[in-house]
């Protein structure tokens, strides 16, 4: 018997290694990967005894969607929503009802326990390091998690597991389209005798729906996990990404409803951005009680965005190095669970911009160097005092420590404004306290009931603490008036799970954030909003009521207000109210599949309209189609997949301002979503 609990604890905590332990399911063999989970707790769980909701999308769900980039799959997801932001060089990740100018760093993205975020507030993940035929499963938790993960993880969890075990597998994609869409990727897993390595690359292309929005994008990525003996293996990975944005800028309303194809060249911008990322991680089962390990990670990013219509270059390098030892004891007193999962977090962020207002040659540049240092103690406790019930609770402390220095510059701002900065320093130092606390009853083996609540926080990003000089502020200080975004949040729900029939995943939640970060759109200093208040639901649901036919509903809705200062009682801008996503797909047989798909959000008000008073960002109704056949004849799996995009041509904004657009101050600023026009695309995989 002893033997046999060894050999799970060493399936559990070696064989996947530290990185993929964070973000690693059990085996076939032993248990389907839908019942459990890691991403709650940071160890592996049952999806039963979690207090929240999770939602598990493995690698056949990938490539049934036909998604050809992880934000594809995660826009049907209950209570994700993602769109472009505002600078064109990336897409933000909303949850909770929180708005997509907000939203920024409020979601934690994790790759193979490696955190993507970044600590600079003009990047976002870089969506395109990562190479969709090398994902074994997505885990989303809906909800915060500041205790288990600290910063960042303040509306939820997105926690992308790449294949890490298993039999030789190879996977090759090709895919084309609309707007000269393009793609390929491929990877190829290979067990050894001393542990397993994959390589994996990709490419993605498109001339784009807008004039001036082509974009292309290229990752490439090799990992192993070497086992020492029983008890212990490393894993490496080191992956690089590159990625040619063209963004077009913002069109007045007029302009978006007569052409939402044109470039006015207004804020355009030609972006270049590059990444590299290493990891290296230490698994220890130290015997049947004990497990050890000790993750570090390491990323840089250079990111290069020319802007002829302000002459201005600037150049974003953010480094980021974390090292994150947890320890993990599985207990038993009195034969009841007690599992203990506890560690030290610590983060070095590290940024050089370069900005220069002469975008031919690019000379004498203005430059500031940012530096931050996170430490964050946690500690999380699950007991087990009946089979049907789980308790969790668990704590955090963490600090932040902050400098900046600006070099002297001497210079002319936008060939018009003659300025000059003296060399000058600054520092800031953040603390935050949260904890949490919640339960689990599964009172048949099919129903689970789950309540929690939990304290948040999120720091601000580094260039968001530092007020730069300007044409009447001649020195680099930090905003010494910007605190860290507080709040808490309590929630419930339930989860029923009939696997060949009906699956409900539905929660209630409320939200409170008593100083969310903006953006001053005047001076573009950051300061801290008044409080606001989320209510709001998610609830996905999947039935299959007869072997060959799939229908999946995704609903949301959100109640986001001011509750305090002169917007007291008005709707937070950008935030739909209703979210619907759904899709129908009929299995034929011959291994034909096809089903129409749809996506709905409610009306909005325009960006920093706070008082609600500019007219609304009209609702939209997107319908597509899609048809998959799939050929197992060979020796692998050969599936072509049809998909259409909005099929009706509709326009519609995920984005859209208030004084966005200097030659039109009064005119709202639209921004038109990449993915908006009518589209057809046809994809081949091979996987043998």
């Amino acid at each position: 018997m002893k033997g046999k609990v060894f050999s799970m604890v060493l399936l559990c905590f070696v064989l996947r290694a530290v990185s993929a332990q964070e973000g690693a399911t059990t085996s076939p063999e032993e248990e389907s990967a839908l019942d459990f989970v890691v991403t709650a707790s940071r160890t592996q769980e049952a999806v039963s005894k979690v207090p929240g909701q999770v939602t598990v999308i493995t690698a056949d769900d990938i490539a049934a969607s036909g998604a050809t980039t992880v934000t594809d799959v995660l826009q049907t997801v209950p209570g994700v929503r993602m769109a472009r932001d505002t600078s064109g060089a990336g897409v933000d990740v909303s949850m909770r009802g929180i708005s997509s100018e907000s939203a920024r760093g409020k979601v934690l993205v994790i790759v193979d326990g490696v955190r993507l975020n970044p600590a600079h507030g003009q990047t976002t993940v870089n969506w395109d390091s990562i190479n969709l035929s090398d994902v074994e499963r997505i885990e989303v938790l809906d909800g915060g998690a500041s205790v288990q993960y600290g910063d960042n993880a303040q509306a939820g969890v997105i926690n992308i597991i790449t294949k890490q075990s298993g039999e030789a597998k190879t996977n090759i994609a090709v895919s084309g389209g609309s707007n000269f869409q393009n793609e390929q990727r491929f990877s190829h897993h290979h067990p050894t005798d001393w542990g397993s390595f994959t390589i994996s690359g990709g490419h993605r292309g498109t001339q784009g729906y807008q004039k001036h929005s082509a974009n292309d994008a290229g990752n490439g990525e090799l990992k192993g996990t070497f086992d020492i003996n029983d008890t212990m293996s490393l894993q490496g990975n080191v992956g690089f990404a590159a990625t040619n944005i063209l963004f077009a800028g913002p069109l007045t309303k007029a302009q978006f409803d007569d052409d939402p194809t044109q470039d006015t060249g207004i804020q355009s911008a030609n972006i270049s951005n590059t990444g590299v990322s290493a990891g290296l991680g230490f698994a220890w089962a130290i015997n049947e009680t004990f497990s050890f390990d000790l993750p570090l990670s390491y990323n840089w990013q250079n990111l290069k965005s020319v802007m002829p219509s302000r002459s201005m270059v600037y150049s974003i390098e953010p480094q980021m190095l974390g090292l994150r030892p947890k320890i993990t004891a599985m207990l038993k007193p009195a034969g009841m669970p007690l599992r203990f999962t506890g560690g030290i977090d610590m983060l070095a962020a590290f940024n050089k911009t370069e900005t220069s207002y002469d975008f031919v040659k690019e000379t004498n540049p203005n430059t500031t160097e940012l530096s931050e240092f996170t430490i964050g103690p946690w500690l999380m406790a699950n007991f087990e005092p009946f089979p049907i019930l789980s308790l969790n609770a668990g704590l955090r402390y963490d600090a932040a420590f902050i400098k900046a220095h600006q070099d002297a510059w001497t210079g002319t701002i936008m060939g018009v404004l003659p300025a000059s900065y003296p060399d000058s320093d600054g520092s800031a130092n953040y603390d935050a306290f949260v904890y949490e606390a919640g339960f689990a009853v599964n009172p048949l083996d099919f129903i689970k009931i789950y309540a929690k609540y939990g304290t948040q926080f999120r720091y601000p990003f580094l260039d968001q603490l530092v007020k730069l000089p300007s044409v009447t502020t001649t020195t680099l200080s930090i905003n010494t008036d910007l605190e860290p975004e507080q709040g808490w949040t309590v929630e419930g729900g339930i989860g029923l799970n009939f696997k060949q029939f009906v699956k409900l995943d539905a929660n209630m939640y409320y939200l409170k954030i008593d100083n969310e970060i903006f953006a001053d759109a005047t001076t573009w200093v950051c300061m801290n909003m008044d409080p606001i208040d989320r209510l709001g639901t998610n609830i996905g649901l999947k039935l299959t009521p007869v072997k060959y036919v799939e229908l999946d509903l995704d609903y949301g809705f959100v109640k986001a207000e001011f509750s305090d200062g002169p917007y007291k009682g008005k709707t937070v801008h950008l935030t739909a109210a209703h979210t619907l996503s759904g899709s129908l797909m009929v299995h034929l047989p011959f291994g034909l599949s096809l089903g129409p798909n749809m996506l709905y959000k409610s009306e909005m008000f325009l960006g920093y309209d706070y008082s609600n008073t500019a007219p609304t960002v009209d609702p939209s109704l997107i319908w597509g189609l899609q048809a998959r056949y799939v050929i197992n004849k060979f020796k692998g799996d050969l599936a072509v997949q049809l998909t259409v995009h909005n099929i009706a041509d509709t326009k519609y904004a995920t984005l859209a301002y208030m004084g966005m657009i200097p030659t039109a101050p009064n005119e709202p600023a639209y921004y038109v979503d990449s993915n908006m026009g009518r589209s057809v695309n046809i994809s081949v995989q091979y996987s043998f």
